[in-house]
């Protein structure tokens, strides 16, 4: 019945932009459609307002006859089967533009696509062969560029049906009139026939489509020749359906030559639709939950040949294409199920599928949730350090100091921490009661700096712990008000013996972890309300730990997510006010001095360089992270952010920048082609040589060893990257005899490893921060990773999807630890 069959690999061809309007954030927005007009390669996207009125967003061009689509869980990513050629096209909403990213050749035109609950898996069917095949999601949207499974099952395959558990999938088949019945693993995306493996129906049913009632309970069926509508109950043990009823969908008496196409259950599970080609109808069908039936309803009239049509995620409103009229037609859901034509328009030539883009769930919104109830009367206008204070870059006698002058500690209405102009001064002594404490000088807050204020601390003593405060006011005659006590410890420097430990994190995606999949996350859900108000569960694990210092690899702040991208100062400030006031945040920073580096999505984008006049420009992005995170003392614009520490006698740390300096990620690669530029190349082989100490760790933003990705060109480990500088780098230290003594630790990466590149250097990811923002990684030999020749040792990898962060542990010995959030250590490697 079955047989496993291989698949040519995939092709990636030239990107696409296409724009679309957008609504203002305080304006809820329009419900959005996009029909594939097949004859005239292109889609056609509207807008469907509130009174049932289509009105044109664009119309964008495609290399390819677009049919079957669907968008993930989020609304950011859009995917298209098409043909001629046979591709799926993916297309990612970026703000006010759609582009597309990917085509991935497949191997017929797909008659149906559809992404398991998980966001993990796209599963194809392919109508005149019937194949099916599963695609991983390997990141930003992309697919796999071959699939990870083809199934060669029953010609005719129609139609793709997860159930809401994401456990089983369905594939209807209209020659043979039967479904195929499958179960999926949610972790390796891997079909597996059921038992049975097929429900037979009688000859002249011709099973076409199916959707599930939104609780899961039972199936909708349209039957193409049978000309009716079907009812399947699911068993939520075995994943198996069984035919409960069937009805006509149009009068029997009807003489003409007519079959059904699409079905589809209303949101709230009330009504079921079906098309009625040659009849020109839609039927509506009322499902009673108690009997788990339907009852037919009322036949309205559409277009003779509606092929396609789709219900708006808020239920007002159905959409239908009629395939030979180059029509769409708009009609009202009433309360009762019943439909009312509202409008009608023009579209391009063979409108073959309607999809809706979803919009946030509301269930998904937690009640109080920051950011989402706050109003104006209950927003706090008062003066405050809604933001906490922090302590950067500590050395063994320097530390910058940092705070930002807020309006109150809740988030506006538009979802920001406003700034308040005031003044601030720092104090701070190695007593806890302040005794002998001494205090900076008054510095303004105002909007030209974000309202932050920072101070470089000078000539303090080495291993050492100071205990700090903020003093602030509205202005020079207003009383003084006196924030809570922090503390930090500086360096012991090149002459301490005393073992240190540090902590790193990397990835905080505040969307995935605020709204989960309507945010795009990738990985497990597991933020709670109380989470949603506090912040990240990691900080309140690593607090418990109390090291010594912790670092930030890249990647702290999203400016490019699926709520919203950030291209202007003020929304490029917003990212950072809305994540760093959670309170978990604001006391684990309180007494844990900090080191930040920055990748791409607190850069500029997803994979950005310094190429283009998309904005954020490059300038901007190093000026925001400049200003918002103590890198450098206030207005210092000339120190670079690669820097080196010597922590104690046994170790020395390096922190490599590697957007400010890289040449074109799609420049070909080779001598003249860096990540971190001529400058910052000879300053790290000079320093690393020069070092004494023990350990010798570089955290860098991005990896070195991987393995990775293979689509990426972002980075060292990436095969069209950076690759030749990372060779060159690692037989510098080979030839120096280093590798026994230089770690690298990196962030990027969205899940844990330990790797040993073939010179022997150790490289450590440290993971995504939270569990909706991690995923699974990519393994030596890979066939879609960047290390297909097995080259790269990997001593350890995530075995699921999870949040985390690393715990170093440096003196005689080097203890590396990775902790998912919740503290539970994972891996430990100790060197020697």
């Amino acid at each position: 019945m079955m047989r496993e069959v291989n698949q040519r690999p995939a092709t990636i061809q030239v990107l696409l932009t296409i724009v679309i309007s957008c609504l203002g954030s305080s304006v809820a927005p329009a419900a959005e459609c996009y029909v594939s007009c097949s004859k005239d390669r292109r889609i056609e996207a509207f807008e469907v307002d509130d009174g049932g009125s289509l009105r044109a967003l664009g119309s964008f061009d495609l290399d390819c006859r677009p049919g079957c689509s669907c968008f993930d869980i989020s609304g950011q990513h859009l995917y298209v089967g098409g043909s001629d050629p046979a591709v799926i096209q993916v297309m990612r909403r970026d703000g006010v533009r759609l582009r597309s990213v990917q085509t991935v050749t497949v191997p017929e035109k797909p008659s149906f696509l559809a992404i398991t609950p998980s966001g993990q898996f796209l599963i194809a069917s392919y109508y005149a062969s019937g194949y099916v095949t599963v695609h991983r999601i390997v990141g930003e949207g992309r697919l796999s560029e071959q699939p990870i499974q083809t199934l060669d099952v029953i010609p005719r395959a129609h139609c793709v049906a997860i159930d809401p558990t994401g456990r089983f999938v369905f594939v209807p088949h209209t020659k043979a009139s039967c479904i195929t019945q499958f179960r999926i693993d949610a972790t390796s995306g891997q079909l597996d026939p059921n038992e049975p493996p097929v429900l037979q129906r009688e000859p002249d049913v011709s099973p076409r489509h199916l959707w599930f009632h939104p609780d899961g309970s039972v199936a909708f069926g349209s039957n193409e020749s049978g000309r009716s509508i079907s009812v399947y109950a699911l068993d939520a043990e075995t994943g198996t359906l069984q035919v409960t009823q069937t009805l006509p969908s149009m009068p029997a008496s009807f003489p003409g030559k007519a079959t059904t196409s699409r079905v589809e259950a209303h949101p709230s599970g009330k009504f079921a639709y079906i098309a009625n080609r040659g009849h020109g109808t839609i039927a509506t069908f009322a499902f009673d939950e108690t009997s788990q039936t339907l009852n037919f309803l009322n036949h309205t009239p559409c277009e003779k040949t509606t092929r396609g049509f789709a219900i708006s995620p808020d239920g007002k409103a159905l959409v239908a294409a009629g395939q030979n009229s180059n029509r769409l037609v708009c009609f009202g859901i009433a309360e009762d199920g019943t439909l009312t034509r509202r409008s009608s328009v023009a579209c391009g030539e063979t409108p073959w599928w309607v999809t809706f883009r979803p919009t946030i769930d509301p269930t998904e919104i937690e009640s109080g949730q920051p950011g989402v109830q706050v109003t104006k009367a209950n927003r706090s206008t008062e003066l405050a350090l809604g933001q906490g204070m922090m302590a950067g870059e500590p050395t063994s006698d320097s530390i910058l100091l940092q705070t930002r002058l807020t309006a109150g500690t809740q988030l506006d209405e538009q979802g920001d921490l406003p700034g308040h102009r005031g003044i601030a001064r720092f104090e701070w002594s190695t007593d806890a009661t302040f005794v002998d404490a001494e205090t900076s000088t008054w510095s303004r807050a105002d909007a030209a700096s974000d309202f932050i204020v920072r101070h470089c601390l000078t000539g303090i003593h080495a291993a050492t712990r100071y205990y700090y405060r903020v003093h602030f006011a509205i202005n020079d005659e207003s009383p003084i008000e006196f924030g809570p006590i922090g503390s930090f410890r500086t360096l012991g420097g090149r002459d301490s013996i005393e073992p240190t430990t540090f902590l790193v994190g990397s990835c905080m995606n505040y969307i995935k972890f605020m709204h989960g999949r309507a945010g795009n996350a990738g990985g497990p859900i597991t933020a709670t309300a109380e989470d949603k108000r506090l912040g990240f569960p990691a900080f309140a694990t690593m607090n418990k730990i109390r090291p010594d210092f912790f670092v930030g690899t890249g990647d702290i702040v999203y400016y490019d997510n699926p709520f919203r991208v950030a291209r202007t100062v003020t929304e490029l400030r917003n990212c950072w006010h809305e994540q760093f006031r959670f309170p978990r945040m604001i006391e684990f920073f309180r007494d844990v001095p900090c080191y930040w580096s920055k990748d791409d999505h607190d850069f500029r984008f997803n994979d950005s360089d310094n190429e283009g006049d998309r904005i954020p420009l490059p300038q901007t992005g190093i000026n925001l992270f400049r200003e918002q995170l103590p890198i450098a003392p206030a207005g210092d614009v000339m120190t670079p952010n690669y820097r080196t520490h010597r922590v104690n006698r046994h170790l020395q740390i390096w922190l490599t920048e590697g957007r400010d300096h890289r040449s074109a990620n799609d420049a070909e690669d080779g001598p003249n082609k860096s990540m971190w530029g001529p400058v910052q190349k000879q300053w790290l082989k000079q320093t690393l040589a020069k070092s004494d100490a023990t350990w010798k760790i570089i955290v860098s933003p991005t990896p070195m060893v991987g393995p990775d990705d293979a689509y990426k060109n972002d980075n060292h480990a990436n095969l069209q990257g950076f690759r030749h500088e990372a060779n060159e780098f690692f037989a510098w230290v080979r030839a120096r005899q280093l590798q026994d003594s230089l770690v690298l630790i990196c962030g990027d990466r969205h899940w844990q490893y330990h790797s040993v590149h073939p010179s022997g250097v150790n490289e450590f990811a440290v993971g995504a921060l939270n569990d909706e923002n991690s995923r699974m990684g990519v393994a030596p030999g890979d066939e879609f990773g960047s290390d297909p020749d097995g080259s790269v040792k990997q001593l350890y990898t995530s075995r699921t999807p999870s949040g985390g962060f690393l715990r170093v542990k440096a003196g005689d010995s080097l203890v590396i630890t990775h902790f998912n959030d919740d503290g539970d250590e994972l891996n430990q490697t100790k060197i020697p």
